[in-house]
């Protein structure tokens, strides 16, 4: 399926520190899937690896059905929006998005209508003219975004790219990203350690720790059914109830906790 990115076994070392440990996942075609966790947990090296920024020491990597484990960035049918969204100074709004445009050679005509439309996508029409720095750091970031989807990519990749922003703006942007996203219909990976932000945004979440996706699901899942003490704790699951399994059938585990109380819940394996 066009856009669908599939993990399998991935592992990256840097040194005697395994960033990523054993990472099997599957990013359905067009999703927003986001990547969460706390700092130092390797969504970020995982967003790198599908990138092609670095190379997995272990495992494959495939893209619409395509292995691309070893391809180089420029080859892979992805576009990354940054933290740090590395526009032109020199260069107007509209020249920045047309910057990969005009690399892959498209005449002069294509070019002006493709940026046009990139730019009217992401509510900044009319503003063409301007340098990075006669915008706002919203208006920058939605540069950032029109120059990464006019190419047209299978999937694209955002690192953090709200860090930068202030409170209000990062709620806007949330909102607009997510639309920009269902209105184009490609694959987003999204990484954030921002709880509220992933719960906001994403159709999916992998909640990742210590180089490990402990659970994948939707953001109601998550929250409603923490598969594990270091998810509930990540996402403030307030009712955490230590508690001893005493037996599991028919789907229900028995539980009795410290104080000598039981009872039951479903058991999700």
């Amino acid at each position: 399926m066009r856009g669908q990115v599939v993990l399998q076994g991935l592992r990256k070392a840097f040194g005697d520190v395994a960033a990523v440990g054993d990472v099997s996942l599957e990013v359905r075609g067009g999703e927003f899937l986001t990547l969460l966790g706390p700092s130092g947990c390797g969504k970020t090296t995982l967003l790198r690896m599908i990138a092609g920024f670095e190379t997995p020491d272990a495992g494959r990597i495939l893209i619409s059905g395509r292995d691309v484990t070893v391809l180089p960035a420029y080859e892979r049918p992805v576009n990354t929006v940054f933290q740090q969204y590395a526009l032109f100074p020199h260069r107007t709004v509209a020249g920045n998005v047309a910057f990969g445009l005009e690399m892959q050679r498209r005449g002069r005509v294509d070019i002006a209508e493709r940026v046009e439309k990139a730019l009217e996508m992401v509510r900044l029409g009319g503003l063409g003219d301007r340098r990075p720095s006669q915008i706002s750091g919203g208006q920058q970031q939605r540069v950032a975004l029109a120059r990464a989807v006019v190419l047209e990519p299978e999937v694209l990749l955002l690192d953090e790219p709200m860090a930068a922003l202030d409170l209000k703006l990062r709620q806007e942007m949330r909102v607009e990203v997510k639309n920009l996203q269902e209105r184009l219909g490609i694959t987003f990976v999204f990484v954030t350690h921002d709880q509220e932000e992933a719960l906001v945004m994403s159709d999916r979440i992998a909640v990742m720790n210590r180089g490990r996706v402990e659970q994948v699901g939707s953001p109601e899942a998550l929250y409603d059914r923490p598969r594990t003490r270091f998810v509930a704790d990540f996402l403030a699951v307030r009712n955490v109830l230590p508690a001893t399994v005493v037996s599991v059938a028919s789907g229900m585990a028995a539980l009795r906790t410290r104080g000598g109380s039981s009872f039951q819940a479903a058991d999700d394996g």
